[in-house]
C-alpha cells in the first residue's frame, strides 16, 4: 500500500513540477494567398443579389442591391492577393446570391495596403483593391 500510495505522490509531484515547453518555429513560413476562385467570382457575378456592408471605425452601413451593386462591388477587385498585412481589418461585408446568404467578406483597408478576405467554407482567400475600390471604401472608412 506504501508503493502504491509513494507511486500516485510522485506522479501527482512531477505532473506540477514539469515546465510547459512552447515549441518555436524560428524558419520562415511561407503562405500561400489565393485571390477568389473564378467560380464564386462568377457566381456572385451571375446571380448576386447584393451586398450588406458594415464599417467598423465609423459605424456605416450601406448596401449595394440587386444584381448591379454585387457586379460594382466585383469591379473593385484585382486578380492579386497582397503580400502584406493590416494590424486590424475595416468593416464586414455580407454576400447574398439568390437572395441567400453566399458568403462574408472583410475590407482590411489602409492608404498603403487595401484588400477584401472572402470567407467560404472556412477557406480565406485575398484579393487586393483597385483604385476605384480604394476611393470608394476610403468615403466610409474615414467618415466622410
Amino acid at each position: 500500500m506504501k508503493i502504491v500510495w509513494f507511486l500516485i505522490m510522485m506522479i501527482t509531484v512531477s505532473g506540477f513540477a514539469q515546465d510547459t515547453i512552447v515549441q518555436i518555429d524560428t524558419a520562415n513560413k511561407i503562405h500561400v494567398l489565393n485571390p477568389l476562385p473564378v467560380e464564386l467570382y462568377n457566381e456572385v457575378r451571375t446571380n448576386g443579389t447584393g451586398l450588406e456592408v458594415t464599417m467598423y471605425e465609423s459605424g456605416t452601413t450601406f448596401s449595394l442591391p440587386n444584381l448591379s451593386g454585387s457586379n460594382y462591388f466585383l469591379s473593385f477587385l484585382q486578380g492579386q492577393a497582397p503580400s502584406s498585412f493590416n494590424s486590424s481589418n475595416s468593416g464586414y461585408i455580407m454576400i447574398l446570391v439568390k437572395n441567400d446568404f453566399f458568403m462574408d467578406a472583410e475590407v482590411s483597408f489602409s492608404p498603403s495596403n487595401s484588400y477584401v478576405i472572402f470567407k467560404y467554407n472556412g477557406l480565406k482567400y485575398y484579393n487586393l483593391l483597385n483604385e476605384t475600390g480604394v476611393s470608394f471604401f476610403k468615403k466610409f472608412f474615414l467618415g466622410q
